[in-house]
């Protein structure tokens, strides 16, 4: 079982999950950290791409919450936190991932 946090990888890795208005914001406040690595996951690629190429130490990946349930499992993996800014219908399917790989989720 992993320690979250207290790796020899001293980078903190985040996975924002949505690329609405919101997310710009956070992943501004969060990439200030430069320990922090920010996995930007959509199903808007393009807007998803355009929005991460904007910061450092953001990744895009294009994700459908519905059609792709091992992806978004594999994203929870390698993740310390997860923030979910999509609408509360995904929370539950998110939730469940992230209680089954034992990663924290934040949700708006």
């Amino acid at each position: 079982e992993r320690t979250q946090f207290a790796s020899v990888d001293t980078k903190k890795k985040v996975l924002i999950l949505g690329s609405g208005y919101v997310s710009g914001p956070v992943i501004d406040y969060l990439t200030r950290d430069s320990s922090t690595e920010v996995t930007l996951a959509s199903s808007q690629q393009k807007q998803t791409e355009q929005l991460a190429k904007q910061y450092q130490n953001c990744v895009p990946v294009t994700l459908d919450v519905d059609q792709q349930p091992e992806t978004l499992s594999n994203l929870v993996k390698k993740h310390d936190i997860v923030i979910s800014l999509l609408p509360y219908t995904y929370h539950p399917v998110i939730a469940k991932q992230c209680i089954a790989n034992k990663v924290h989720l934040v949700t708006a």
